[in-house]
């Protein structure tokens, strides 16, 4: 097989973000620190101190898809709304960092993936020795949800298919319904993207506990008759279609190994990308394992790497 794998990475130096948490609504802060290859993406909340504070990613350790993904370890501590961070992580190449937080929620930012990726890209990164594992798709891999479905297919190319047909949406969207990318390609082009929700469903949202930090600093509002109430409407007439891809791609990073098969999706959801992971790893022997092979990617090409160094 001669796909190409990616080198592990790490950021260059110590980056710090703040911002409102788009469920809680209380401030946030967050610090990724440079990590050793082979750690992974490891989270601590240092606001806890009678458990464990450390949270290690992996398809285990999400425990909630309700709205966004939450992760946990054995102690019941978490840490919600990763997936916008996690694939700022899968853009800019990013495999091993340490995430220090003060609260139960990632800030929300606006609504994307944009300031985390902006601020990574400034610092540089570091390419790390090792290979990212893949799992070569061998086998058709399905999983369905609530009118959703995702299938990987054997394919020596990454290619990603991204289709929305929610009654709600086709008549906002009309024909920016579709979004394809290639995953071993440039992914920036996602970061920007925003999340969305509608202004009838704010109050039911709100008294379930999430939503409370919401507002048109962080999220597409859509009202009456499909309008957008932002200012300036939307930054890309796709831009539904595109966040749903940001949050698979977030999603998807969980797994810490590349998937090398081609992905199609209808309606995909944090519930639904979390359930073909586990579908997935339920099936895994009917896949390959692959690195030794594989020709490295030379992060080092990218002009935003060039001169990183660890601080």
């Amino acid at each position: 097989m001669n796909t190409k794998l990616r080198s592990e990475a790490t950021i260059g130096a110590i980056a710090l973000f703040s911002g409102v948490g788009v469920h809680g609504g209380n401030k946030s802060t967050i610090k990724i620190l440079p990590a050793p290859e082979n750690l992974g993406i490891v989270f601590k909340r240092i606001d806890i101190v009678d458990k464990n504070p450390y949270i290690s990613l992996s398809p285990e350790s999400v425990v909630e898809c309700n709205l966004c993904t939450c992760i946990a370890n054995n102690d019941g501590v978490t840490v919600s709304v990763v997936e916008h961070l996690l694939a700022a992580f899968r853009i800019t190449g990013i495999t091993n960092a340490l995430i220090e937080v003060n609260s139960d929620e990632i800030p929300i930012m606006d609504g994307s993936a944009i300031e985390f990726v902006n601020e990574i890209k400034k610092i540089g990164i570091v390419r790390q020795r090792p290979f990212v594992q893949g799992i070569v798709i061998k086998k058709e891999v399905v999983a369905e949800f609530q009118g959703g479905k995702i299938a990987i297919y054997p394919s020596k190319k990454c290619n990603v298919t991204v289709n929305l047909n929610y009654d709600r949406i086709n008549p906002i969207v009309g024909k920016y319904n579709k979004y394809m990318f290639d995953m071993s390609g440039d992914l920036s082009e996602l970061a920007c993207a925003r999340t969305f929700g509608w202004v009838e469903d704010q109050e039911l949202i709100r008294s379930r506990g999430f939503g409370l930090g919401a507002s048109e600093k962080n999220t597409i509002g859509i009202g009456p008759g499909g309008t957008i109430l932002n200012t300036g409407g939307l930054r890309n007439q796709a831009e539904f279609v595109m966040h749903k891809s940001l949050d698979l791609l977030g999603d998807l990073f969980v797994l810490g190994c590349d998937i090398i098969g081609r992905i199609e999706c209808l309606n995909p959801s944090h519930a639904l990308n979390n359930l073909l992971l586990k579908t997935l790893m339920m099936e895994i022997e009917n896949h390959e394992m692959g690195a030794e092979q594989q020709e490295r990617y030379d992060f080092m090409t990218e002009p935003y790497l060039l001169g990183a160094n660890l601080v």
